[in-house]
């Protein structure tokens, strides 16, 4: 595996509500902290940064071509456009890879990366793709038959109105039928892996329309299979969990990034820990994965596989019923906190895992107060029945 990306580090500055703070990119990366944060904003500027860079090899540039300072001013710069917002929304916003030689990434490292992003509107993206392609179609056709303002209607026709990554997202599911010709032979067994653990059926995408449906496996039991669906009728896990089938069976590969926000979108809290071991199995293959969320469940599952990684684990391991490729090492993992304004880094111990304490404070407010509730009414109960 090409480890040239792995461990990189980035400054953050006055971007959405981080006033400022750092984080490293390790193989998982995982950010948390309440609403309204500045997580997503962190999720999608890292994705502008490989995006530059990327383009960065596509156009050849050398090392003399683009300073360190120069690229991370460019990536900063065009943040209103990433973000489509205006220069007034985004003021002195700085995102900018941290290098302690004062270089960029080697060019050739990025060969193989295949850089991929999930936002948290993909559920009703799943639905709607098609229809917003085929507006934009009839829109355009529309234009060459009236004398309109072409030039303002390509405007908003052509250039999304959305942040990059969402464009990019919708770009991608209308290319759907064009990808499936190939397959990921890397990702095929994590595709079935998620068919079988989370999804509990079949996603397929029509040659011709694009039109996603869905069958369920049999139920033990059943007399025959399961009529297909479409996937407007599926349950709300179904709707979310299709991109990710989709990138592991058709595109993924190892080296590449993944990034999600909030991996556990509509999803049961049992299937969340499931998520978290498919996120581990895919980091183990080789995969960088970056996520953004709000789950105590993928969280406390993730302490339990690194804590699963101590020396003489093994019956643990057996008796809980997890696999050897599930098992994170506390290197491979960085946890930051998003609040206040500052991104904290999580502390990590093989004995613990991640000290995700922003979780524990709401859990134990909830206990008292559910706890304070349920026995001041059984007192007041009683003492009713004595008089």
């Amino acid at each position: 595996m090409d480890t040239a990306l792995t461990d990189f580090k980035f400054r953050v500055a006055n971007l959405g509500n981080v006033r400022a703070g750092e984080f490293t990119h390790k193989p998982l990366t995982i950010f948390c902290g309440p609403n309204n944060a500045g997580k997503t904003w962190a999720l999608y500027s890292l994705y502008h940064f490989y995006r530059w860079l990327e383009m960065r090899k596509d156009d050849g540039e050398s090392e003399a071509d683009l300073t360190l300072d120069e690229f991370n001013q460019r990536t900063s710069g065009t943040l209103p456009w990433f973000f489509n917002a205006t220069p007034t929304q985004i003021t002195d916003a700085e995102f900018a890879f941290a290098s302690d030689d004062g270089c960029l990434p080697d060019k050739e490292g990025l060969a193989e990366v295949n850089l991929f992003l999930m936002p948290a509107e993909r559920s009703g993206l799943h639905l709607f793709f098609r229809e917003l392609s085929t507006r934009r179609t009839a829109l355009l056709h529309h234009a060459s038959q009236d004398n309109i303002d072409i030039e303002a209607l390509l405007r908003d026709v052509i250039y999304s109105r959305y942040a990059r990554p969402i464009a990019d997202y919708i770009d991608w599911l209308n290319n759907l039928t064009d990808r499936q010709k190939s397959r990921s032979e890397w990702g095929h067994p994590y595709a079935e892996w998620l068919k079988r653990n989370l999804a509990g059926g079949a996603y397929s995408v029509d040659a011709r329309t694009s039109a996603i449906g869905f069958r369920p496996y049999k139920k033990k039991g059943a007399n025959r299979r399961a009529e297909p669906l479409d996937l407007h009728i599926t349950s709300s896990a179904v709707k979310s969990l299709f991109g990710i089938w989709f990138y592991l069976e058709h595109q993924a590969n190892a080296g590449s990034i993944l990034m999600i926000d909030e991996p556990e979108l509509n999803i049961h809290p049992a299937n969340q820990r499931k998520t978290a071991r498919l996120l581990a199995r895919l980091v183990n293959g080789g995969l960088r994965v970056v996520i953004s969320t709000h789950s105590d469940y993928i969280i406390r599952e993730l302490n339990s596989l690194i804590m699963l990684s101590q020396d003489k684990s093994g019956e643990l391991r057996k008796k809980h019923g997890y696999d050897e490729d599930e098992i994170l090492r506390q290197d491979q993992v960085g946890a930051y906190l998003f609040d206040g304004g500052s991104i904290e880094s999580f502390k990590i111990t093989p004995s613990d895992g991640i000290y995700a304490t922003t979780f524990d404070a709401v859990i134990q407010d909830l206990n008292y107060v559910n706890d304070d509730i349920y026995y001041s009414l059984k007192e007041y109960g009683d003492e009713q029945d004595d008089v």
